[in-house]
């Protein structure tokens, strides 16, 4: 189970970005349009992506199906997707993790390490009121602006300053790049569910369609 004391671990001792050798993700517009068709990605990686410390545990501990969704902060899709997380999450049995994955900008890395040192300060839950928080603002976000919203949050934003400087941060956040650009996304969001990776966008309507499917 990740809980706060371990991810905290994970970030203060730094997570090794075993995919070093590869480059990372270029900047991609977020896709939008049509809804997503599903493609298969290696089990081993989706499993790995699925296990990272720095994705944001939510809902059911022993979900039966659990959503791996890739955003970043300056995308509109994952903007108007960020409001699937509560009837997702109310679901039986349905879990999801929110993967930091910065590859618009250089102002989205720097919006995501302030996320990751949320999660390392504080845990899942308060992270899920700021991610709803920082999707809701408007504008840029760059790490100014997420610094204003956890401190909106009720968070101490000199706390969440020097968690987000954390030895692990950003070798975390050059895992999850590097680990999606292997897995082919170059876009956000990306959905994982299981083996199966959607590109682009997914409706609340599908995704629970995806729910009763895997569960037959």
């Amino acid at each position: 189970m990740l809980t706060r004391r371990s991810i905290l671990a994970a970030l203060c001792a730094g997570v090794p970005a075993v995919l070093a050798g590869l480059p990372l993700a270029p900047r991609a517009l977020a896709q939008q349009g049509p809804e997503a068709a599903p493609r298969r990605v290696p089990g081993e990686l989706a499993a790995e992506a699925l296990a990272l410390p720095a994705a944001v545990p939510l809902g059911a501990e022993a979900a039966d199906v659990v959503f791996l969704e890739f955003f970043d902060y300056n995308c509109p899709v994952c903007r108007a997707t960020a409001a699937h997380l509560g009837p997702l999450l109310a679901m039986e049995n349905v879990g999801v993790r929110l993967m930091n994955y910065p590859i618009l900008s250089d102002a989205s890395r720097e919006a995501a390490a302030i996320a990751l040192g949320v999660l390392a300060h504080a845990g899942p839950e308060t992270y899920r009121t700021f991610h709803a928080t920082l999707f809701e603002s408007r504008g840029l976000v760059d790490g100014g602006r997420a610094l204003r919203v956890a401190e909106e949050t009720g968070l101490d934003p000199d706390a969440i300053g020097r968690a987000a400087a954390l030895p692990g941060v950003a070798p975390a956040l050059d895992h999850m790049v590097r680990l999606g650009r292997v897995m082919g996304f170059d876009a956000t969001p990306t959905l994982l569910v299981g083996p199966w990776a959607y590109e682009g966008w997914v409706s609340l309507d599908r995704k629970q369609r995806i729910v009763a499917d895997l569960r037959g």
